[in-house]
């Protein structure tokens, strides 16, 4: 009984502080309105077309996928099972981690390397104390040493390190030189997110979508309209930079490099630089909303697009897989995208709208499903291999 008091007491402690957390988080902006609780998409009455997709039509390497709750064997073998169902024949873990914890994932994802390869993650404790990056750049070459596969970068560069003065650290930082040479030496790939969806430098109010769609329900999280960080613009100089400071490293621009809202960026972005990719993860949703536009792009890139979804072990093969697929593969109309986050009632919170197919021919297919990330992944070439002389 008294366990359970405390327990309860526990919990109401935690609530107490996350409506805590969230009256603060609204008081920095005190014009702050909640968006309005919406209802779940309705239903399309028209009867529409479907193509009967239940995996990828090819091999697919999924080059963007998060794999932190992978803490043993079975919870390895039940991803792949996904994997097999999907056809997803290789994946890339964005969160084999660093140091000791890359060891670790290592050490328990080792039986199933040929399937589920680990990239690194930068520990950026430390980065405005001397000595960070060699330090950094010298364990980057241990983990690529013991199998790491590429480094992963977030965000939080950019949005959240700052230097002792206060301003943030961008990607051209001079303390990212030794690191992003030492993936050249390596001939490793840099997955790397940069900045945020556009909607969340905007005000937040019933004009911008992701309002709309229900993202600030709660609290302003996740906006950085007026909150002192940098503009888009910096973020995106910044990016430029590193890929001209750094040529013979191959950046791989994660979620279209945030820039699908302006595809005119994109394409200035892959026709500057030749170390630039892309990947599609977290974007279909907005490059489905403009079937032929997207389409044009694929076929125009179709050598420096990569597959991705952001995706992890808990997705839902409907919900999520499928409309991948069936955005690349077919010409259906009007279908729910593979939304990242859903509000308790069903509303997607990437955006309240529905998105059109692109019909991509078999010979781009399979460059944007395995042959691009190949160039790149030579780990996964036997696998990929001989799941295609099987089909």
């Amino acid at each position: 009984m008294l366990r359970r008091l405390a327990l309860l007491a526990l919990l109401m402690m935690a609530a107490a502080l996350t409506i805590s957390i969230r009256r603060t988080s609204a008081q920095q902006k005190p014009e702050f309105k909640p968006a309005p609780e919406v209802p779940a998409m309705p239903k399309a009455l028209m009867k529409l077309p479907r193509t009967n997709i239940t995996r990828a039509r090819f091999p697919t390497v999924d080059i963007h996928f998060h794999g932190r709750s992978l803490r043993t064997a079975q919870d390895y073998q039940k991803l792949i099972q996904l994997m097999d169902q999907t056809n997803l024949a290789v994946i890339s873990n964005m969160d084999a981690g660093f140091g000791k914890g890359f060891d670790q994932a290592l050490k328990v994802g080792a039986p199933y390397k040929d399937r589920i390869i680990p990239f690194a993650r930068l520990n950026y404790a430390g980065i405005n104390e001397k000595g960070w990056s060699a330090k950094t750049a010298a364990e980057l070459e241990r983990c690529f040493q013991a199998g790491a596969q590429g480094l992963k970068v977030w965000k939080d560069v950019g949005l959240d390190f700052k230097n002792p003065d206060g301003s943030y650290i961008q990607a051209d930082d001079v303390r990212f030189d030794p690191i992003w040479e030492m993936c050249a030496r390596y001939n490793k790939p840099v997955m790397i997110h940069l900045s945020d969806s556009y909607g969340r430098f905007l005000p937040i109010g019933p004009e911008n979508e992701r309002y709309e769609a229900g993202l600030w329900h709660s609290n302003t999280d996740g906006n950085y309209y007026q909150t002192g960080h940098v503009l888009p613009e910096v973020i995106e100089r910044a990016r430029e930079n590193m890929h001209r400071k750094h040529p013979n490293t191959r950046f791989i621009n994660a979620h279209l490099a945030m820039l699908y809202y302006d595809m005119d960026k994109v394409t200035a972005l892959l026709d500057k630089y030749p170390n630039a990719d892309v990947e599609i993860s977290a974007s279909v949703q907005d490059l489905g909303r403009a079937p032929r536009l997207s389409r044009e792009f694929f076929l125009k890139y179709q050598d420096r697009i990569l597959f991705g979804s952001d995706g992890e072990p808990s997705r839902g093969i409907d919900e999520f897989w499928i409309p991948h697929f069936r955005f690349l593969e077919t010409y259906d109309e009007h279908f729910d995208h593979p939304a990242q986050l859903r509000s308790p009632t069903g509303a997607p919170l990437h955006g309240r709208w529905r998105i059109y197919g692109i019909g991509l021919p078999d010979d781009v297919l399979r460059k944007v499903y395995y042959a691009n990330a190949l160039r790149y992944l030579p780990a996964a070439r036997a696998t990929v291999e001989q799941r295609l002389a099987g089909r």
